[in-house]
């Protein structure tokens, strides 16, 4: 039972915001295995620890040494011995490098203090160390800054030629996070109709008019940011998908030649995936999704998903309306990449707020008590094993949080009670993250569910119906507004609310289809939140685990375990009667 649960380790600090991995431009590389880079110029901290990531050596070029003491001071962790930080007089004209050593060359701010004309300049250099094959990165974005063509300069050389490709890129500067070929105007087209475009500013005024600027061609000369890879090659891939992911996609026999595509790494976390949307070439929507992973610590979430959505369609459960269907899937260099169908729809949080009869909440309602029925399995583990399990949670949660001495010795009597259980314990197939953030309205009016990266074939019942509850009653009740979610917890959850009704209507509902004792309905509730606060914790830096939304959600419940909301959820008779 909980299998990826139990294999976890829940370290505080590990997953926090804005600690996100960088050089998201490395996705549109031909390849993302990497022996050797050389960085004309100090990059940045967050590119400098990607490359590290993704490749065995990080040489840096550096007109002065000023650049190796900015370099000691990134606050950066990085293995030194896998970073060689070169420092090289401009008039040089060789770099003390081999020759054919370099798979990725990245052009920085440096470069118009490097070039020199001429063939024996900057330019003939960077072939000269170049691998065959390899590639050469750089961005351009100022205002007013020309748009130099690169491939030129090294073509002047003697050498194979150079293909280029360029990407429209936004936002206008920082990290990048939306890449599309320059001239595929329906796809851009395409991330502003459904609010993809990533701009600098929180502020609505100038987000729209920095989306007027990157989108409009007119203003393209001006303000337009835009990125060029140049691939020592003869071939021309102008346009087309990196070659490591159509060849990932080849091998499970789907050709992606054809298709038009758009990176997206958004997000503030290193555990947000970078995405790829593939469009058949006349398509206004998306036919399929690649995900891939920023850094190979979270290999194993993206791991999980694509076994979890294999198994479910392998067992039937599969829905194309309700259920991506996983692909292809492969390992570029050291991370994971899965390609998945793309469920047409809306988001389920820009859908308007629900009716007083909560049709979208009882349809998500619905579909996760049939996929707890479909998957039931009442012989994988007994009361007893199962209550082994969620007391090695409770030894990891007690080393993680502070609880008061009633605390802990009540949550010890929900976990006693789990083991208790006479009749056999029923595991379910558990999404394990089905908050409305993860959720899509469909053409139909069904929801469906996606990021499967948290399931489990062997998990806790109840748990994705209260985790569901919980995010819907928050959804519901805010408005848009920036109440305080526990206290919207504690008003559809401990009070007698309307929503409140709703939360133990489809609690008992869910126990009746299943066969599920309403006296498991307590223990299963406490130790569900008892497992949140553990995952919130990777979020949490240890200075602030004591704030955690989980950990004080579930110290409010129990020190309120006698409130009416709760009485009414509880109620052990039979069909909550």
């Amino acid at each position: 039972m909980l299998e990826t649960t139990l294999s976890t380790q829940f370290i505080p600090g590990t997953n926090v915001k804005d600690d996100v991995a960088g050089a998201n431009w490395l996705f549109l590389l031909p390849d993302l295995k990497l022996a050797r880079v050389l960085c004309i110029g100090l990059p940045a901290p967050a590119t400098l620890r990607a490359l590290t990531c993704l490749s065995q050596e990080v040489i840096i070029l550096c007109r002065h040494h000023r650049q190796l003491r900015e370099l000691c001071n990134t606050g950066e962790k990085f293995d030194s011995a896998q970073v060689y930080p070169i420092v090289m007089n401009v008039r040089l004209r060789r770099m003390p490098l081999p020759s054919g050593i370099i798979d990725l060359v990245l052009i920085g701010k440096e470069w118009s203090a490097w070039r020199s004309r001429g063939k024996q300049g900057l330019p003939a250099e960077i072939q000269r160390v170049l691998k065959a094959g390899g590639s050469i990165y750089s961005e351009f974005g100022n205002l007013f800054e020309p748009f130099p063509d690169r491939r030129k300069e090294l073509n002047g050389s003697p050498g194979a030629p150079f293909s280029r490709q360029v990407y429209w890129l936004t936002p206008l500067r920082g990290e990048m996070q939306t890449a599309v070929p320059w001239h595929d105007r329906a796809t851009i087209d395409y991330i502003f109709r459904h609010d993809l475009f990533s701009p600098l500013s929180d502020f609505q005024p100038l987000q729209r008019a920095e989306g007027f600027l990157a989108r409009h061609p007119w203003s393209g000369r001006f303000f337009r940011r835009s990125g060029a890879l140049l691939t020592h090659s003869d071939s021309d891939s102008s346009g087309k998908l990196p070659p490591y992911l159509r060849s990932a996609a080849k091998a499970s026999g789907l050709d992606l030649d054809q298709y038009r595509w758009a990176l997206l790494a958004r997000g503030r976390f290193s555990s947000r995936k970078v995405l790829f949307l593939l469009f058949k070439r006349d398509s206004e929507s998306p036919q399929f999704i690649v995900k891939l992973t920023r850094d190979p610590a979270f290999n194993f979430r993206l791991e999980n998903e694509y076994k979890a959505l294999t198994l479910l369609w392998e067992k039937g459960v599969g829905d194309p309306d309700r259920l991506p269907q996983a692909i292809f899937g492969s390992h570029p260099g050291n991370l994971v990449l899965v390609g998945e169908t793309v469920i047409q729809g809306t988001p389920f949080r820009q859908q308007q707020r629900s009716s007083s009869q909560h049709p979208l909440g009882r349809d998500a309602c619905a579909w996760l008590t049939s996929l707890g029925e479909s998957t039931l399995d009442r012989t994988s583990a007994n009361p007893a094993q199962v209550a082994a399990g969620l007391r090695r949670l409770f030894t990891h949660f007690l080393d993680t949080y502070r609880l008061k001495p009633e605390q802990s010795v009540f949550l010890e009597h929900q976990i006693e009670a789990i083991g208790q259980t006479l009749a056999k314990f029923p595991l379910v197939f558990q999404h394990g993250d089905p908050g409305t953030w993860n959720l899509m309205v469909t053409r139909s009016g069904k929801v469906a569910f996606l990021d499967w990266e948290a399931a489990e074939p062997h998990g806790m019942p109840l748990w994705d119906l209260f985790y569901f509850l919980r995010s819907y009653c928050i959804w519901v009740t805010r408005g848009g507004s920036r109440r305080d979610s526990l206290q919207i917890f504690a008003q559809s959850f401990l009070s007698e609310t309307p929503l409140n009704l709703f939360v133990s209507e489809m609690t008992h509902s869910y126990c009746q289809q299943l066969g599920l004792p309403n006296d498991l309905i307590q223990p299963l509730f406490y130790t569900c939140w008892m497992h949140r606060a553990l995952k919130e914790a990777t979020r949490l830096p240890r200075a602030k685990l004591e704030q955690g939304h989980y950990l004080n959600l579930l110290r409010t419940s129990i020190d309120q375990s006698n409130a009416p909301g709760l009485r009414r959820l509880f109620i052990t008779q039979d069909n909550g009667n």
